[in-house]
């Protein structure tokens, strides 16, 4: 049994119980459009008085049901394929991180709004020198490695901290992260995750600022949710189709060849697209985000980008290098 002073970092796979709420209001207006798509052929008579009332659409219907079918479809990929590689990712550092002494940035900024719509508060910066990186007997980078970096990490623990450890992946010197920070991501798709022994204390004293993840069951309980909402807009797309069929030849707005046409092109063509495609962009994103972004160390003490950081240093020294040449031939430049 696990020391209750070492904090478990994992949530309780009930937590999934906040998505399961969220979707029942839409089920509710979802399962409204069923009926009305049901109901419908009862009144597709111009002798029927209901005929002339106002109604909505099947096949706006069918267009709100393939909308939330693309989105889930998004969903479900990303927590099959997307949610797997970042955890293979994550582990690597576990397998073949080097560990150097950096330091770990965070302000915890009073604003709401950046907090709720892109969670600035789950995001610090970790600073290390790269020359450290270079040193390591099991760094094989090739490239120059000179100064310190500042890159923009996911943080569990939301305070600064100095002369911590933080893992480099020897083949991406700038994908430094804090290791006590990895340990509680990998927390997040294990059943229970302790935290490093040693640091105890200092979450100890800033237990307020030790965000929990979620554990393996709730990304399990969100797949099933998602499959359960494919498996019901499948069904309810196909049904209203069908009652399109059957009221095409009364109202004059509904067109069953178009139903069915958009319900194949969503199916074949629009889902694979956006949900394989959109989710390999931004993996190749997340991906470039983890290993290879990051900002150098000016002379200043500023940072820059490595690229425009390296072009600088090169000028740099390139105009050293000719300065002092001038000097030795005796040329000069006159400022007019």
């Amino acid at each position: 049994m696990a020391d209750d002073s070492i904090p478990t970092l994992a949530l309780p796979g009930g937590s999934i119980l906040q998505f399961f709420v969220m979707t029942i209001p839409l089920f509710g207006v979802y399962c409204y459009f069923l009926y009305l798509a049901i109901t419908r052929p009862n009144i597709a008579d111009p002798d029927n008085e209901a005929f002339y009332e106002p109604r909505i659409r099947l096949t706006d219907i069918l267009y709100v049901y393939l909308t939330t079918w693309v989105l889930y479809a998004v969903l479900v990929i990303y927590m099959l394929w997307f949610v797997n590689k970042r955890r293979r990712l994550s582990k690597r550092y576990e397998k073949e991180g080097i560990v150097i002494l950096g330091d770990v940035q965070y302000e915890d900024e009073d604003r709401w709004l950046a907090n709720c719509l892109f969670r600035k508060h789950d995001y610090g910066y970790v600073i290390y020198d790269l020359e450290k990186v270079a040193s390591h007997p099991a760094c094989d980078y090739k490239g120059p490695l000179e100064g310190k970096i500042r890159k923009k990490v996911r943080v569990y623990h939301r305070f600064p901290r100095e002369q911590v450890s933080i893992l480099v992946i020897p083949q991406y010197p700038y994908s430094g992260q804090p290791k006590t920070d990895l340990e509680a991501d990998w927390a997040s798709f294990s059943e229970t995750y302790l935290v490093s022994e040693g640091y105890n204390e200092a979450a100890d004293n800033n237990r307020g600022s030790i965000q929990k993840v979620m554990s393996r069951d709730r990304s399990l309980g969100i797949i099933l949710i998602s499959l359960g909402w494919l498996a019901f807009l499948l069904f309810a797309s196909v049904f209203v189709c069908l009652q399109i069929d059957e009221i095409s030849d009364v109202y004059q707005d509904e067109s069953s060849y178009w139903a069915w046409t958009i319900f194949i092109i969503v199916m074949a063509g629009v889902t694979p697209v956006v949900a394989i495609g959109g989710n390999l962009i931004r993996w190749k994103i997340y991906e470039r985000w983890i290993l290879r972004s990051g900002k150098n160390a000016r002379p200043d003490g500023s940072f820059g980008s490595p690229r425009k950081s390296r072009r600088k240093n090169r000028s740099e020294r390139g105009a050293s290098h000719t300065k002092a040449s001038e000097e030795e031939d005796g040329a000069y430049v006159q400022m007019t």
